[in-house]
């Protein structure tokens, strides 16, 4: 009897229990019917496009990079390189190093050279899209990592394969093509009438000029009628002394020659080059044929000197009266703006060395040895006249107006409003000296 009425007691409480609880269950039945399937996707403004804990640590030769994947993008990761911090401003100047499928989140990178680096880590997801957001402390790194060790020169060198070259479809200049291994290294390009088999036939080149990093084809304006042969050798190697040359790889195998035509003239070359093609032969119409000493100068067709009239005299002597008169202010050494804040690594940093070290010591004789030093190999046009400039200095301090004279000429085409006071400077000395 008591069990009986534990029972109805029991189920009394469980009907009261579903009575109260059924109006829940019916809206919760009713927002079942009216919700969604799935859940709405994600809108652009909550989307993570860049990755994060973005980390770049120093092993050996090498920099380690680590991060955290994007939880919501699937593609490309693509890593830069920069010795400058990147950001919005200065990524077009930093360096792909390279590219790893998202889901790797770790990138081993060899740093072309020794120096403080910086990195970036941008998405490229699946369409091709490039999420090009830099986020501080996320894919962006804002100290720079230098590699506790560098990297020997050979193992950095790029090395260059398929050689080729070609007269133009104007047939006034060669194409001259090939392929590097990396494309962060800077090239030389040789080029002359006899081929390239040893090291030492680089020295009888005709021309040598400087490819940028990344170059893979060159168009140079030649004479024609004569057989060219080329060469394109890793910068790094051959300051080092080091210069393979593989025939069919980074020497051609054989001479390219264009035909001389009744309408070929001179290619035109640029002003500002530095003799880009050989100097013309010239055209010499006399003669002496006997050998014997020419006595006076007396040449034929050579004008007589004759005395200026007393018109033009005046004319001279009004013209000096109105030119400013010469400062007799001696000139200092001068520091290119530019090279007043230090570049890190590179040939710039190597000539920004001398000029704030025995050039600012006015050790002229040093300065003079170390800039001779830098120019003896080749370099960019920009970079040899700015040596140029202050080998010129040098000069001038050492009382060599005339040596002087012809650096800043040559520099004169990249620093035509710095050398003319030194131009002027060096007349006035070479006047002073009757030389």
């Amino acid at each position: 009897m008591r069990n009986g009425r534990r029972l109805l007691r029991l189920g009394r409480a469980a009907l009261v229990s579903i009575l109260v609880s059924a109006p829940a269950l019916s809206g919760a039945a009713q927002d079942a019917k009216t919700a969604p399937a799935s859940p709405a996707p994600a809108s652009p403004e909550t989307t993570t496009i860049w990755v994060s804990r973005l980390k770049a640590e120093p092993v050996d030769l090498q920099v380690k990079l680590t991060w955290v994947d994007s939880p919501d993008l699937t593609g490309t990761c693509i890593i830069y390189r920069s010795d400058v911090e990147i950001t919005s401003q200065t990524l077009d100047r930093a360096v792909e190093a390279g590219s790893v499928k998202t889901g790797t989140e770790s990138f081993l990178d060899t740093p072309p050279a020794r120096g403080a680096w910086y990195y970036a880590v941008l998405i490229r997801d699946t369409s091709g899209s490039l999420y090009s957001l830099l986020v501080p402390f996320r894919n962006k790194t804002s100290i720079p990592v230098s590699p506790q060790t560098s990297v020997p020169e050979i193992q950095l060198a790029a090395q260059v394969t398929g050689i080729r070259a070609v007269p133009t479809a104007q047939g006034d200049s060669i194409e001259v093509s090939f392929s590097v291994s990396n494309r962060s290294r800077d090239l030389l390009l040789f080029w002359g009438p006899k081929p390239f088999t040893r090291p030492e036939d680089l020295l009888m080149a005709t021309k040598t000029t400087p490819l940028d990093p990344g170059t893979a084809r060159y168009v140079l304006p030649v004479l024609p009628g004569i057989d060219y042969w080329f060469a394109v050798l890793d910068s790094g190697l051959f300051k080092l002394g080091q210069a393979p040359l593989a025939k069919g790889a980074n020497t051609t195998a054989y001479p390219v020659q264009l035909q001389v035509t009744t309408s070929h003239g001179l290619p035109a070359v640029p002003p500002a080059s530095r003799r880009g093609i050989p100097l013309p032969s010239l055209a010499i119409i006399r003669g002496v044929q006997s050998g014997q000493a020419i006595g006076g100068t007396d040449v034929a067709d050579l004008p007589e000197p004759q005395p200026i009239s007393d018109d033009t005299r005046k004319a001279i002597e009004t013209i000096r009266k109105e030119l400013p008169a010469a400062g007799n202010q001696a000139p200092r050494p001068e520091v290119l703006p530019s090279d007043a804040t230090p570049t890190p690594g590179g040939e710039l940093a190597r000539l920004q060395d001398i000029v704030q070290g025995p050039f600012q010591g006015g050790d002229w004789a040093g300065a003079q040895s170390r800039l001779l030093d830098f120019l003896s190999l080749p370099r960019k046009a920009d970079l040899a006249d700015r040596a140029s400039f202050y080998l010129g200095q040098v000069y001038y301090f050492q009382g060599r107006p005339r040596d002087a004279l012809l650096e800043f000429l040559s520099a004169q085409d990249t620093f035509y409003q710095e050398t003319g006071p030194w131009i002027d400077a060096c007349f006035q000395a070479l006047e002073k000296s009757d030389l």
